[in-house]
């Protein structure tokens, strides 16, 4: 089994999941942005149309979580690697699966929805479903409440669809121990390896060369072009010292917080359940009573308040989580509903409450005890503390705004710096991809990379480089690319030539062991003619190393030998060069030891995993061919012709 466990997890094994995976994994992050957008269509989908804004949209989304898992990547490099054109092709995959599952009516309803939306850590506040949160954290995304519920959704029937197909495939154990018997199949190899690096050092290379070869390729000897980058920065810290908070205001914040905790019920708090009978077009009043009624009396009966709620409750907000509100204070509920919840001792449920959008049921759970506000001796230190830090705050915003306008107005950074009380520095002369703190940022590089910078010799916009941290660049000085001393490059110079007569060497030799071969040479002949010892190699297995991937992977393609002889004597070149002629001497199948149920179990399904991520994406391939795709790649660029 371990051994069937390593074939899977191979190298080779791994390059077939992550074909598989792959184009999933990114059609999944898409999901979570689908819709909206306004731009030039680029592609319809089954009668849906994308358009280029959502295409650029999702680019750039991909490419920042790129820079995120990899800072230091060059940004022209990043993009080349993320193309408007890849991205095309998942969201048009995405579309093909979300059609054809509304085709086999699967749906994923709001309320299933937002039962996962309250299981996400990001989205609750000691340990609980916050909405203020989950509507915060989504506009830091530039994402709406609706918008992300919808993504969700497709997100969820794109797995529904994907699972009808993923999780009723299986295998048999027939299959299992046919891919057992290959796969920890081990072999047995007789080899002579003619090693490039070995061979270089045969040779050797005269000055006279390498002035030559420096002469005729300088264009590969160039030192990069270096910059003196000048910039301003605003930082939080650097505001604290010039606030000053006096014992009046200390006292007047005070007597604020106070005023607020006695206007919110003198501090008393009720954590709150409720039961919602939805008032709509299909429901009425008296008919919202009689459901109401029913719920009341199934808790009359005995019937939890939870099960209650999940089953007669319209609210998708609270329904699967016991009816719970969380804690609630006056102001923040219907007032029907608060002159109730002022009336109601723990564990009572009130009688049917009416409001504007339903029929309720109320439970307290819980009162809070009333809170008095500590004295303010106690909280004279945090007080200070707050009103410094904010006051920092409004000081360093001030300058935030007022430095963004100065640096589109000017031409340089002395004066925007002067105006916000900033210096302005310098860096020693530096290459972009290797920028000293605290330009050492993708942002910064980013921008100086940017034709507004590079180009135009403008100042970049202001850069957000974390919480309470600005930054503005511009370029002072620039040094062109030069060539670099011949005494510099002499030695790789001289290495490289020493592996191109190597490297001819080795094709030379390789030409003259076929022709030996074909006139029925040995293993041992073949090394006496590179010069090396016959070795040996026991017990290689699929997706090994040793003694080279390309030789292990040769080995398995070849049949298996007859008698003790071994195979015929074949060559194979290593991805360094190197020259391997190779023979297997012998050959064990795997699958030896019987596996326990629980380890067969285990493999079947295991096994039937990869062969439905294989049906899947011939599932994925056949939409595909078959689905209604109109592709306008010409129109994902910004200045593309709209006829096109």
């Amino acid at each position: 089994m371990q051994e069937f466990r390593r074939f899977v997890r191979g190298p080779v094994g791994k390059v077939l999941l992550a074909a598989i995976i792959l184009p999933f994994v990114i059609s999944g992050f898409y999901g979570y942005f689908t819709g909206g957008g306004s731009g030039d269509v680029v592609a319809e989908v089954e009668g849906t149309e994308i358009n280029r804004n959502v295409v650029n949209q999702r680019v750039e989304r991909v490419r920042e979580m790129l820079r995120q898992q990899s800072p230091d990547m060059n940004p022209a490099l990043l993009d080349s690697f993320v193309r408007p054109e890849m991205v095309l092709e998942g969201l048009v995959n995405e579309q093909l699966i979300l059609a054809a599952a509304a085709e086999a009516d699967m749906t994923f309803s709001e309320k299933q929805v937002a039962a996962d939306i309250h299981e996400v850590p990001l989205f609750q506040e000691d340990g609980k479903f916050s909405r203020n949160r989950f509507e915060r954290e989504l506009r830091s995304r530039g994402m709406s409440p609706q918008g992300y519920i919808r993504g969700l959704r497709q997100d969820m029937v794109k797995e529904q669809f994907r699972s009808g197909f993923m999780v009723t495939d299986f295998a048999l154990p027939s299959e299992l121990n046919e891919q057992r018997r290959l796969g920890e199949q081990v072999r047995d190899i007789r080899f002579a390896q003619l090693d490039l690096n070995a061979l270089r050092q045969q040779f050797d290379v005269s000055d006279e060369e390498v002035a030559a070869y420096y002469e005729e390729n300088q264009g590969e000897f160039m030192r990069p072009e270096e910059f003196r980058i000048s910039y301003v920065q605003l930082n939080a810290g650097d505001y604290a010292d010039q606030v000053t908070v006096s014992d009046e205001d200390v006292t007047a914040e005070y007597e604020v917080r106070r005023a607020i905790m006695e206007e919110s019920s003198g501090g008393t708090a009720r954590h709150v359940a409720h039961i919602m009978v939805e008032l709509n077009d299909e429901r009425d009043l008296d008919a919202a009573k009689a459901r109401a009624a029913e719920a009341a009396k199934a808790l009359a009966g005995g019937e939890s308040f939870a099960d209650v709620a999940a089953r007669y409750s319209d609210d998708p907000g609270s329904a699967d989580n016991g009816g719970d509100l969380g804690v609630v204070s006056e102001g923040t509920l219907p007032e029907e509903m608060e002159s109730a919840i002022a009336t109601l001792e723990p564990g009572q449920v009130s009688e049917p409450v009416v409001t504007d959008s339903g029929v309720h049921l109320i439970k307290v759970t819980e009162v809070a005890e009333k809170r008095e506000l500590p004295s303010l001796a106690d909280l004279s230190d945090q007080i200070r503390a707050d009103l410094k830090r904010a006051r920092a705050e409004a000081m360093l915003n001030e300058d935030v705004a007022q430095l963004e306008e100065l640096l589109y107005e000017h031409s340089d950074l002395a004066e925007p710096a002067q105006q916000v009380g900033a210096q302005v520095e310098q860096s020693d002369w530096v290459a972009l991809s290797a920028l000293p703190s605290p330009l050492n940022n993708p942002q910064v590089q980013q921008a100086l990379n940017s034709d507004q910078v590079r180009k135009d010799g403008h100042n970049s916009d202001l850069i957000e480089l974390g919480q309470g941290q600005y930054l503005a660049v511009r370029i002072a000085e620039e040094k062109p690319a030069e060539p670099m001393p011949l005494e510099e490059v002499a030695f790789s110079i001289r290495e490289r030539l020493k592996g191109e007569k190597a490297a001819d060497k080795v094709q030379e030799l390789s030409a003259q062991a076929e022709t030996k071969l074909e006139e029925g040479a040995t293993l041992g002949e073949i090394a006496a003619l590179f010069g090396v010892e016959v070795e040996e190699q026991e017990g290689l297995q699929r997706g090994g190393a040793e003694p080279s991937m390309e030789v292990v992977n040769s080995a398995f393609s070849q049949p298996r030998p007859q008698g003790d002889k071994g195979s015929a004597v074949e060559l194979t070149r290593t991805g360094n060069g190197s020259l391997v002629a190779f023979q297997v001497t012998r050959v064990e199948d795997g699958n030896a030891e019987p596996l326990s149920d629980a380890q067969q179990q285990a493999a079947l399904r295991e096994l039937a995993n990869i062969e439905g991520q294989r049906n899947f994406r011939q599932v994925v391939a056949m939409l595909r061919e078959q689905g209604d795709v109109e592709l306008f790649p010409g129109r994902l660029s910004p200045n593309a012709d709209d006829s096109q």
